[in-house]
């Protein structure tokens, strides 16, 4: 298949944030961030115990950041890429860097060959996002999540991603129920299954895109596939999709998404959930945290903590 690569020129943190969150609210998930800086402090951390980059990868005098992604060369692509435009056009009140817009021509090769250099596994507690094409012995207790990085939904390494990881493992429970709303490649359903759930709903508007990942992660796991189930539909405009989701049926709702849709999504996690279940949602910028908190107090979700990753927000409650 060809595609586009679409590479935004910014600053380092705030200009990344800014374009990253501007990027998930168009629908854009599966994201590479080159940041010199933030890379050369990540990798010094790490080293001792990850190979996560090659040194030559830190070598470069460039000072800004880019934020990288793909849309299919067609006009969903194109379309896309004018929505995404037009967002960053009114973005010029930030001091964030040139939001200069590159577009270079890649196909599926040229794709993966750009993830196989970058994509190593990561450690999130006791799971690992490990690449499908990489040997990993994994240690005592170690929870191994197989990925196809091939994917432009979603591969794990972002900051929100990380959030929700980390989460579930606080919060999942053997036999629990979930219900991922915005699933992207089905990285916290599947986890959620390796971590004990009895049956997850993966939901998401993109039929051709994320479904299709849910679907091809999943086979990479030892998990059963009847207890995934894989549905296309937007539960905020769809009654019958909210239908055939089901009320009243899981104990975690899970939405890493953006707060544009956290934010009216809180009282349909209500319907959706038992009582007391728990609602994880992540995709959230510092400056939407309380957007979220106060669509969770109108809902009467009772907030139980909220976690930061690098500017990067996870709100955690429990329903009525």
């Amino acid at each position: 298949m060809e595609w586009t690569k679409i590479s935004v020129e910014t600053t380092g943190g705030t200009g990344v944030e800014i374009v990253t969150g501007i990027l998930m609210s168009c629908g854009v998930t599966g994201l590479e961030i080159v940041d010199h800086h933030e890379r050369a402090r990540h990798f010094a951390d790490t080293a001792r115990t990850w190979d996560y980059a090659d040194e030559s990868l830190l070598s470069t005098d460039f000072d800004g950041a880019f934020v990288i992604f793909y849309v299919p060369k067609n006009d969903t692509g194109s379309a896309l890429l004018e929505q995404v435009k037009e967002q960053l056009a009114g973005c010029g009140v930030h001091d964030i860097g040139p939001l200069t817009v590159r577009l270079e021509h890649a196909n599926d090769e040229t794709w993966l060959h750009e993830w196989k250099k970058h994509f190593r596994p990561i450690r999130l507690g006791k799971v690992i996002v490990v690449p499908d094409w990489e040997d990993f012995a994994p240690a005592p207790g170690d929870v191994v999540f197989r990925i196809d990085p091939g994917s432009a939904f979603g591969t794990g390494q972002h900051q929100t991603t990380q959030l929700c990881v980390k989460a579930l493992q606080k919060w999942i429970n053997p036999a629990d129920t979930v219900l991922d709303v915005g699933c992207g490649s089905g990285i916290l359903s599947i986890i959620s299954l390796l971590l004990g759930a009895q049956h997850v709903c993966a939901i998401d508007i993109d039929p051709a895109g994320a479904i299709t990942a849910t679907k091809k992660n999943a086979e990479l796991n030892p998990i059963d596939l009847g207890k995934i189930r894989i549905l296309a539909g937007d539960v905020l405009s769809e009654a019958n999709t909210r239908d055939d989701v089901g009320y009243g049926l899981y104990d975690l709702v899970v939405a890493n998404i953006v707060a544009d849709v956290i934010v009216p999504l809180a009282p349909l996690a209500n319907e959706f959930a038992k009582p007391q279940g728990i609602f994880i949602t992540s995709g959230i910028i510092a400056g939407r945290v309380q957007d979220v908190r106060d669509a969770f107090d109108a809902a009467n979700i009772t907030i139980l903590e909220e976690t930061e990753l690098e500017g990067w927000y996870c709100v955690i409650g429990r329903m009525p």
